[in-house]
Order: C-alpha cells, then structure tokens, then sequence
C-alpha cells in the first residue's frame, strides 16, 4: 500500500529542486548620502561584508552593491541599467524619499524599494507605501542587508516554489521595524544553520545546494489581515509562526490581536507550532493555556530561545519517538535511525506521532519532499492494523533511501556502507568513471528488468578516488619530474610506492574496506579515458585484488599499493609515448581511480565472476 509519491525520490526530487528560487537578487542600488555610506562600511568594506555574510550561510554568489549618493544620481542608474532592489536611506538629496521611489517604480516597473534608517526619532514619522515597500532599521548589525534581500527574495519566490517544490514557510507577524530588523538576521541564520545541519542524506555538495536552495521561505506581516491572508493561502506548507501579542488588527482589538491570530491559525491546524513574542508578560498565561510558547521580547537569551523553538517545535532537530505522555523512547537523527525507531519503537508511538502527521512533518523539514508527500495523505485510519502503519512507513523511507542510492553520485561517507556510488575528493571522476556514474544515474529510466524480468542489472558497488587525490600526492611527494624525465617503468613504479597519502585519506579507505569483504578491481580512470574520440583501452594499469586476509591493515597496504601503482602507470613509458602520439599532452592528464566490488559468487573458498 504505499504510493508512488513515495517512490520518486531520486531525480524527481532534485529537478523539483532546480526549479525553485527563481527569482535572484544579483544588483542593488544603495541610494545613501556620503555620511550615511560611511556610517553602513564602519565595520568594513561593504561589498567584502556582504560576500563573506552570504559565504557563512552558503548561499549563492552575493549581490553586487553599487553605490549612489543622491536620488538624481540614482534615478540615472536606473534609466541605464537593471538592477533588482533598491535600498534607500532618508535623505537622498534634494528629492523625497517616496517622491523618489515612486519615481524608481515608475522607471522599473515592479522593482522593490526597501528604505534604511538609522536616526530613532525618524521611525515615527516614516511610513510604507507610496514608493517604500518596506523600512527596516540599521542596528549596526551588517546582516540586515542580507536579510533585507532574502525576505524580498522569499516574497517574490514563495508562490513558484510551494507550487513546484512544496516547500515550507515560516511567518513572522511583527510590525516593530526596530524588533523584526533585528529578529530577521537571527531567524535567516538560525534557519539556514538547522537547514544545513539536516543535510547528512544529501550526497554530494552540488546535492547539498540544491537541498539549500529548498529551506522554509520567511514571510513577514505586520498587520492582522496580511497574516491571515498568509495563513490562507499557504496553511499547508506553514511549520511555524512566530507572532507578536500586539499589531494592527483591522476591525478588533489590537492589544490581542496576537492571541486572535493563534486561534485562527489553530483553527485549521491545531498542532501548528506558535511562539508568542510579546513585551506584555501578561499573555504568557493565555499563550499556555492555548498551547503555545511565549518569549518575553526582552530576554537576554533571546537568540537561544529562537533556536530551542525551532528544534524542539518546529522538527529541526533529531526525531524523538515519544509516548502519548511525553516519554522518551527512541531518537532519530538521520533517515536510517529513522527506519530502527519505525521498526523497534512501541506501537503507541508510532500511532501517536502518525496521528499528527509528524512523520511527513519532520521530512519535510529535511527537504525529503517526496517521501513526506507520499505519508501525508495516509491516516491511520486507512490501515487494518497499526502494525500495518509501521511496516508502511518503515518501507516508504527504506525504499526512498534505495532510489536516491540507486540514482546519486555521493561523497564518500563512512555511516553508508551500502551506498551503490561514492566519491573521494573533489576532482574529475576520470572518463572511465564518468561513464560509469552515466549509467548508474541513468539506469533506473532503462527499464532493463522490465525487457529482461529474470536479470537483475546493476552498476557494481564503486568508490572514484577523484583526480584532486592525485595531483595531491604527486606534488607532496615530488613526483612530477617523472612525467618529463626518462625513467624504467619499474623505477617509477617504486618512487610512487615510495609516497605518502595523507591520514585523512588513509583513515576513509580504511572504513570503506572496513565495509567491503569482497574481492576489488582497482582501475584506472584518467582524463583522457574511454572518450568518443580516442581510445586508451590498455594503456594504463588495472590491478586486481583478493580482499580476503584476516588483517585489515594487510589489506589497506596491499590496496592503497595498487592504488599507487595505477597512479604509476600515468609515467610509464608506453603511456607517455601514447599521449604523445594524441594531440595532448602529458601535462593534460590526470588520474583517478574506480574501486569496484567484483560480481560473483563464493564456492567452497574460491571466488567465481558471473560473467568471465
């Protein structure tokens, strides 16, 4: 009984994920007087602060900033280039302010005018609308500019991206500038850490982005109507609300407007996590008996009461199997821990955590979003037993594992030992192993089983030990020189088992052959290999090992040597005379190695390849 949405969580998965954020802020006008640029570059170089905010919480390439000291200057800019937002400080010459981002309006239709202020005694006086969609307060904390351009990054994206990712939003309903521009900052870095922290099944680091790209969109109300207007319109896919106790509150009482805005949300969902941020510690009465937290918006340990909501409430940190009384039976920390607690924790657990959606809930935190889609339409009610509940999600995640094993290329990771293809270092996979990784990728869509339903086709288990690993080598060990002198093959053989790998290395081969009892083929996998245009069948070593002595240290020598004496064959002399004889040249190649698990079987102590 399990869905196909379950199934599709290899490639479905990640192009769902390059669709999403389309909208990117690549150039901003910051329209500010010389003073007022100065005031903002106090703590640096405004351009560097920006790259190495973005660079901190690994998002994307960081906007260029060009620099404007009044509104005519700026109006100029804007008439001759595109730029993606505005940020305005107050005063910006002889014009208005709104006078003069009703004019960027006009100019770039649809183009976002945010407005900075630094002087307290102004905030009372300024208002949103007529040009300014926003106004933020500058705090001396750089990172409102970064979060300045993510909210309006999140606003402009939350459509596209719950319609074609299902991704999660969080809203914040504040309308203290001075309080959300610093709140901001802390929740996009506080989100953007638990987001990165959850990415231990995300395979590789281009996997890792895209998982980033897929964290919760931040929406910020500041009054009764557009927050609910949110709720409405994304209940679904809302894990958590943060929301002041007092706000403008069209047709009600606006002194507890925040406790009216819990009741609605709960009204639809009443297992939404809510945090009641309020001066007023009054409410933290009310707060509790609706179920809700409440954070007193002076708390000295306000950052840390943010991150405890977030893991506790809002499913960011490890799954805790409880009981239906708050007891502690099992912890899950990634999507294998989560397959033991499904499969070993009481019944009572899992019917009490199925019952409020907290499966789905949790993966879909972790951007699984398939796997979650296909749980979220099941209830309890639709299986004959609870032991049927258990097997089903138990099955779901351990076959969505399988798929996205079965379709990714994965950095080496020594707590999957059954992972079909992984990778070591950063470089080329070589052309033997790209073409490898080609067909491993591309299997699945084959259908080979369905032409041939009595043969299991498979790519053999294989780790690629990346091109980078062997530049290292080369040049810790002094090895270039034997790719320009002339040298025995034997001579270079010996120099390079001669060389050092480093610990590092040393230490992650030793937990992949902790995990593998079969016999390896070590292969080449050059640059220059298996290309359409030029083959180089033979031209480089590929050495064969057992696998089979009691020793573990016996077997890490014997495989790091073959893995040197590959390496090796990148000199010897009738690979280097080949080379020559192509229109590359010796300085172009670099090696990388497949480890790969032969396919066989075991018969009374020998080992026989199915096919030979």
């Amino acid at each position: 009984m399990l869905s196909s949405g379950a199934m599709d969580g290899g490639i479905s998965d990640w192009s769902r994920l390059e669709r999403l954020t389309p909208f990117r802020i690549r150039d901003v006008l910051l329209v500010a007087s010389h003073f007022d640029h100065y005031l903002l570059e106090e703590s640096g170089y405004l351009a560097e602060i920006m790259r190495r905010e973005y660079s901190d919480l690994s998002f994307s390439q960081a906007p260029r900033i060009i620099h404007s000291p009044e509104a005519g200057d700026a109006l100029r800019l804007l008439r001759s280039r595109d730029f993606d937002l505005v940020i305005t400080m107050t005063r910006v010459g002889e014009m208005d302010v709104k006078a003069f981002g009703s004019e960027a309006k006009r100019i770039r239709d649809g183009l976002p005018v945010v407005m900075l202020s630094h002087n307290t005694r102004e905030l009372a006086t300024l208002s949103a609308g007529d040009g300014i969609d926003r106004i933020f307060v500058w705090t001396g904390d750089s990172r409102i500019l970064l979060s300045i351009c993510k909210l309006i990054e999140d606003e402009r994206n939350v459509e596209n991206d719950v319609r074609d990712g299902d991704v999660q939003v969080i809203l914040l309903v504040e309308d203290s500038r001075r309080f959300y521009s610093v709140y901001l900052p802390l929740l996009y870095t506080e989100l953007v850490n638990q987001t990165t922290r959850l990415m231990g099944e995300g395979g590789n680091l281009y996997e890792k982005l895209l998982r980033l790209r897929a964290r919760a969109k931040i929406l910020l109300a500041s009054d009764m109507n557009t927050a609910k207007s949110i709720i409405d319109r994304y209940h679904n896919n809302i894990i958590g609300i943060f929301t002041d106790g007092k706000f403008p509150n069209q047709g009600g009482n606006r002194d507890t407007a925040g406790l009216e805005l819990i009741q609605y949300a709960q009204e639809g969902h009443p297992y939404m996590p809510i945090l009641l941020q309020s001066k007023n510690l009054e409410l933290r009465e009310d707060a509790e008996a609706m179920g809700v937290r409440f954070l007193h918006k002076e708390d000295s340990q306000l950052y840390h009461r943010i991150e405890e909501f977030m893991v506790d409430e809002m499913n960011f940190g490890d799954f805790i199997f409880r009981l239906p009384d708050g007891t502690e039976v099992a912890r899950a920390t990634d999507l294998e821990e989560l397959i033991d607690g499904l499969e070993n924790a009481p019944i009572e657990s899992i019917e009490y955590h199925a019952s409020k959606n907290q499966f789905s809930h949790w993966l879909r935190t972790r951007t699984e979003f398939s796997l979650a889609a296909g749980m979220r339409p099941m209830t309890v009610e639709d299986f004959d037993t609870s032991e049927g509940v258990r097997k089903y999600l138990a099955d779901s995640v351990r076959q969505h594992i399988s798929q996205i094993r079965r379709r990714t290329i994965r950095d080496h990771d020594a707590r999957v030992g059954g992972a079909g293809f992984q990778r070591i270092g950063r470089g080329s996979l070589g052309g033997k192993g790209r073409g490898l990784a080609f067909f491993f990728t591309r299997m699945p869509d084959l259908r080979l089983g369905a032409a041939f339903p009595d043969v299991e086709f498979i790519v053999p288990r294989s780790v690629v030990i990346a091109t980078d690993v062997f530049e290292e080598f080369v040049e810790s060990n002094e090895l270039s020189r034997y790719a320009h002198e002339d040298h025995s093959d034997p001579e270079v053989d010996e120099a390079f088992l001669a060389g050092e790998f480093p610990p590092e290395l040393r230490d992650e081969i030793s937990v992949l052959l902790e995990n593998t009892k079969w016999p390896l083929a070590v292969r080449s996998s050059s640059l220059l290999e298996d290309s359409s245009h030029q083959p180089f069948a033979g031209v480089y070593a590929t050495h064969m090992l057992a696998n089979d002595h009691p020793d573990l240290k016996v077997r890490l020598r014997r495989l790091l040597e073959a893995i040197k004496l590959v390496y090796a064959s990148t000199y010897h002399r009738s690979a280097k005379a080949y080379v020559t004889a192509t229109p590359n040249t010796i300085e172009d190649e670099r090696m990388a190695v497949v480890v790969q698990e032969l396919v066989g079987d075991e018969v009374n102590g020998r080992f026989y390849p199915l096919i030979s």
